[in-house]
């Protein structure tokens, strides 16, 4: 498994803050772009460090502890290769995305080519190309480095992109595949938007499924509920004859009271079921008991 350390540029405050723009700071882009590039290289199959995993990280106080502790977390490691990403600045006019190394040559030339290819087409930005520098990340680490800048954060529309969720996102997605390029990875396309959307899917399908369940065990209950009131209401017991007695049973066991074939306990309650009243009913219909 392929190590790629990650460098979100500058830190929240001291000495190594980044440029700005339109309010926002390139200490804190860089990093939200981080965030979005890691778990892309991890679905990749990549192993992956940052030196800031979030906007109010500082690596150190000092500008050279700052620039030397990067690299040199990164060397420690024994990361194979080694990305920093950055925002340009200029005079407002300057637009575009660019990408730095030591030199053309060689395994950090190519990693810097594969990532500046994608960058335009994956984000629209002006192509300024592949470009060398004797940055001090570049230079004190031990693996091929790069320095990628997204865009120039003091241009207005560079800056818009920026911005975004989506700007950033495309900004990730370029480097990702120049990274999985560079390694001879096949890029998994599916962006977090699509990933999201898959487990949404699978999570609705999960509780579709249990909420036929819980139908099903809904109308359970309910059909024990109807059996449970038809007991008790076979178990009902009728004391006398009025509103409370079926209708249809008030003639015969007026009748049979009447005749004294039916009487009550002590206190005149006739403690009569429902099947009893039937019964009395059935048998009253076919003449048992007389006019």
């Amino acid at each position: 498994m392929a190590k790629v350390f990650i460098d979100p540029g500058h830190n929240y405050s001291g000495a190594d803050t980044g440029a700005a723009g339109f309010g926002l700071k390139e200490q804190d882009i860089s990093v939200l772009v981080a965030q979005r590039l890691k778990p892309m290289l991890e679905k990749n199959g990549f192993s992956v460090r940052m030196s800031r995993e979030k906007i109010t990280d500082v690596v150190a106080g000092g500008l050279s502890a700052s620039l030397s502790g990067r690299a040199q977390a990164a060397n420690d490691w024994g990361a194979d290769i080694f990305i920093s990403i950055h925002c340009n600045a200029a005079n407002t006019k300057a637009y575009g995305c660019e990408t730095y190394c030591v030199s053309t040559g060689g395994n950090a030339g190519k990693l810097a080519r594969l990532v500046q290819n994608h960058m335009p087409d994956e984000t629209g930005r002006y192509d300024r190309g592949v470009k060398t520098a004797n940055f001090a990340v570049l230079t004190r680490t031990s693996m091929p480095a790069i320095l990628v800048e997204t865009a120039f954060i003091d241009n207005y529309d560079d800056n818009k992109f920026l911005a975004s969720s989506s700007g950033r996102e495309k900004c990730a997605a370029a480097i990702c595949k120049g990274v999985c390029e560079y390694f001879g990875v096949e890029y998994n396309s599916e962006s977090e938007e699509e990933l999201m959307s898959k487990e949404y899917d699978e999570l609705k399908a999960k509780n579709d499924s249990q909420d036929k369940i819980i139908n099903e065990i809904g109308v359970d209950i309910q059909s024990n509920k109807n059996d449970i009131d038809g007991i008790k209401n076979s178990l009902k017991r009728y004391d006398y004859v009025d509103e409370n007695m079926p209708a249809w049973a008030v003639p015969t066991i007026t009748k049979l009271v009447t005749k004294g074939f039916l009487k009550g306990d002590e206190n005149g309650k006739l403690n009569l079921t429902e099947d009893q009243l039937r019964l009395y009913t059935v048998n009253d219909r076919a003449g048992l008991y007389g006019e």
